[in-house]
């Protein structure tokens, strides 16, 4: 059975308790993201008067994406995935584009969905595309950790000439539609009975941490990284207005038969003070040093927060491979458990996946056997890059392919072999070139008896 439309935008914009509760979730969502983006002056600009950020910079230090896009190390190589047959995968449209996406903004927001979509392409062939969804309003029946419907709202068009009102659409596991904040629904002519034919939410619910056990909404769009940030950006555009106000000093004039009304400030400006009129300036002490130690402490203890070594903060040095592992190693366990959950997360969308294509295509999509992470690659000297070779070519773990494999990642294993194997051919040949020249200069320079 269709809901009514209108009920469902009536049951929306109620405000009770959970109401407000689910609203000021998503404000920090909403947050959050414009963090993550860099668009931070409406939060910033709170904490001083319009007339002094009508004359100094608001500070914006972009400390959220660069502590979300260091962390976020599964999908920092696109994994490996054996597929049963061959011919799926070109079905995917920025697959590990998109997932690379998800898993930064699943670690920034902790609860985002993936929606994966058939849609048509310009050529007339159908594909799966990949949307993301963080802002999305669940609906519940008996069990309250698992929604029996999910309402979004749709991508806005940028016109600002266009008077559309804003479109949502509804899924549960026997209808899909679309409606707007009047409560009138949208029919599509491609499913006219608006009922959803994959028998199931066409959703994959990701998490930073995993599922929450007590309540589906127990989740932070990460409050301790947003209010560092905001702190950062404050303390910085304090700095900018000591700059702006006080780095030269404050000017005053004396005298009594001095006309206040015509004197101008200005490098390239002098003033006739009088007999008795005199100017002196007041140097204020230099808080800059002051508050740029403020905000790198604040900056340290936050990294650490996110299992980040203090040295991200002023950034990568030349340093052994051996600092760089200790440094990080934090980091990487805790990278460990997160390849775990998005294994997982991979095979939860290809069954996914799998639904849409028999249902769209009629096909059999096969099997996604393995999904296999890369390893984080090892930072390590010249030195001892050589060194790990020879000992991992003596004892017979990997050959000269291989290295070449490592130094240059687009060749082949058949073309490293091809290159090697003509190298050698070029070596013998130059050493027969050389050893008659060399056997008849020997004779030449033999002494005759």
């Amino acid at each position: 059975m269709i809901p009514n439309a209108g009920e469902l935008a009536v049951l929306m914009s109620k405000f009770d308790v959970a109401q407000q509760r689910k609203n000021k979730w998503k404000q920090s969502r909403y947050e959050a993201m414009d963090y993550y983006k860099g668009v931070t002056d409406e939060y910033t600009s709170k904490y001083f008067s319009s007339s002094t950020l009508s004359k100094v910079v608001t500070g914006n230090v972009n400390v959220t994406k660069r502590v979300i896009d260091r962390v976020s190390l599964v999908y920092m190589t696109p994994p490996k995935r054996l597929y049963t047959n061959e011919e799926t995968p070109n079905l995917f449209i920025d697959k590990d584009l998109k997932l690379q996406r998800l898993e930064r903004i699943t670690n920034l927001l902790d609860a985002v969905l993936l929606k994966p979509c058939w849609r048509m392409g310009e050529d007339g062939n159908g594909h799966i595309e990949y949307d993301i969804i963080w802002d999305y309003e669940p609906m519940f029946g008996d069990d309250p950790l698992n929604p029996t419907a999910i309402v979004y709202p749709i991508a806005k068009k940028s016109s600002v000439l266009d008077t559309t009102p804003e479109l949502w659409s509804y899924w549960d596991s026997e209808n899909h539609f679309t409606f707007d904040n009047n409560g009138k629904i949208y029919t599509n002519e491609d499913n006219p009975d608006m009922f959803n034919p994959y028998g199931r939410l066409p959703f994959v619910e990701c998490y930073r941490e995993g599922k929450p056990e007590m309540d589906y909404l127990d989740t932070n769009a990460s409050n301790d990284l947003i209010a560092t940030n905001l702190s950062i950006n404050v303390a910085e555009t304090n700095k900018n207005a000591n700059v702006m106000f006080q780095s030269f000093g404050y000017m005053f004039v004396n005298g009594s038969g001095i006309d206040k009304d015509s004197i101008e400030v200005g490098q390239d400006k002098i003033n006739f003070l009088g007999v008795d009129g005199t100017i002196n300036i007041v140097t204020p002490p230099n808080a800059i040093p002051a508050l740029d130690e403020s905000i790198k402490s604040s900056y340290k203890m936050l990294a650490q927060n996110y299992h980040l070594p203090t040295s991200f903060v002023e950034g990568t040095t030349a340093e052994s491979g051996v600092a760089l592992r200790l440094r990080n190693q934090e980091l990487q366990d805790d990278r460990k458990s997160d390849v775990t959950r998005w294994r997982n997360l991979e095979h939860e969308l290809f069954e996914l996946e799998k639904l849409m294509i028999a249902v769209e295509l009629g096909k059999d999509a096969g099997d996604l056997e393995d999904v296999d992470f890369s390893e984080s690659v090892d930072i390590l000297s010249d030195q001892e890059q050589r060194d790990k070779w020879e000992w991992e070519l003596s004892h017979g773990l990997i050959d000269k392919a291989d290295i070449m494999m490592q130094k240059n990642p687009d060749l082949t294993r058949e073309e490293a072999e091809d290159y090697l194997f003509d190298r050698k051919e070029q070596e013998l040949e130059t050493e027969e070139t050389e050893a008659p020249e060399s056997a008849l200069l020997q004779a030449l320079e033999r002494p005759v008896e």
